[in-house]
């Protein structure tokens, strides 16, 4: 009995640490992304401001390009999970909002992501997220659409949504999820027009 109590209590405190060092070598890295480029980050430079051994990195991590991979696969499922389902031809309001407050919940990593030094490449998954369902639904809609304009009308949905997302974050989060998502879906919904009166 107080064998398995002590047991469960190594295995506490070993989950622990295992979650520290991670969280501090993720820290490690966002902190570094920005002011370089992920091609000029070595290993040792991760640890030696995250002050953790490189034998320990990798047993977590092959190398800097994974420890990124890894962050923001994570912030890729965040963001999975709040669009699945989804059964709207354009995002809903309230689902733009979920994804914005992963956003601000995930701002460290955003702030890297959509910066400077950021990945492109990641920024498109994200624009593409929603890709499929859409253009289901827009075939199902306007059955007499070709291809090619629905794909710009996806590019315009999506980008319109990504460039906005930028735009926030890099203005460190000037307005409220909930603001963002109301100015957004009005965008998607209605384009800019309404937003100029004209005589």
């Amino acid at each position: 009995m107080t064998k398995n109590t002590l047991t469960k209590t190594d295995q506490r405190k070993e989950n622990r640490r295992v979650r520290y060092t991670r969280m501090a070598l993720r820290e490690s890295l966002l902190s570094l992304l920005q002011e370089y480029p992920l091609n000029k980050i070595t290993v040792s430079r991760i640890c030696e401001q995250a002050d953790v051994n490189r034998s320990t990195f990798y047993l977590y991590y092959k190398d800097a390009y994974d420890l990124l991979d890894q962050i923001e696969t994570g912030l890729y499922e965040q963001i999975s999970q709040a669009v699945e389902g989804a059964s709207q031809v354009l995002p809903s309001e309230e689902m733009l909002q979920r994804i914005y407050e992963i956003i601000y919940k995930n701002r460290d990593i955003c702030r890297v992501i959509f910066g400077e030094f950021g990945d492109k490449t990641f920024l498109r998954k994200v624009g593409n997220i929603h890709r499929d369902h859409m253009l289901r639904e827009w075939r199902r809609l306007a059955k007499n659409m070709d291809e090619t304009t629905l794909g710009y009308l996806h590019t315009f949905a999506a980008f319109t949504n990504i460039g906005i997302m930028e735009r926030w974050i890099t203005s460190d989060f000037h307005e409220t999820p909930a603001q963002l998502a109301s100015l957004v879906s009005k965008l998607l919904n209605n384009g800019i027009s309404p937003f100029f009166n004209r005589r």
